[in-house]
């Protein structure tokens, strides 16, 4: 596991956006809207560097097919993820 501090890191905009990715992800049929993908994106909050696990999720598949517009936005938030600087260690103040 990678950790990043997301209070240096992330910006407003990402917050947001994952914010409001976990909420559409209550209309995926097939998907729990508290595990899987969704627990994965509120790590994000905390600076666990999920974005790996989160591509190759097997729910992924499930958004692509319902939402594509959800699933690139999921893609874009990793995107931005893999960007920061990583730690072997928890980072964040909690």
């Amino acid at each position: 596991m990678k950790y990043f501090n997301r209070h240096q890191c992330m910006k407003r905009e990402t917050l947001s956006s994952i914010s409001k990715v976990i909420t559409d992800l209550f209309g995926i049929d097939g998907i729990s809207p508290f595990g899987g993908i969704s627990n994965m994106l509120y790590g994000l909050y905390d600076g666990f560097d999920y974005s790996d696990k989160i591509r190759s999720h097997e729910e992924m598949e499930i958004i692509k097919e319902q939402r594509m517009d959800l699933y690139e936005k999921i893609l874009n938030i990793c995107k931005d993820i893999d960007t920061y600087p990583k730690h072997d260690y928890d980072v964040t103040v909690h």
